[in-house]
């Protein structure tokens, strides 16, 4: 299972790259097709949206489940 969090900018983007990555998650940052600001796809953990909430990193949670 994975998550998929959309970022509002490039900035909070990366800034939960370097969070993610250096708790051990694998990330991948794509731009978002036909709008603006970009996805993180990374793996399901309960973890995630905790950290990223502890260092106030906007994201919103668009989807779970997908393989």
């Amino acid at each position: 299972m994975k998550y998929i969090l959309q970022m509002p900018s490039y900035t909070y983007a990366q800034k939960a790259v370097r969070l993610l990555v250096a708790f051990g998650f694998k990330c991948e940052l794509k731009r978002r097709e036909g709008e603006c600001g970009y996805d993180l796809y990374t793996d399901k953990s309960p973890d995630i949206p905790r950290l990223l909430n502890k260092y106030k990193i906007p994201y919103t949670l668009h989807e779970e489940g997908y393989s």
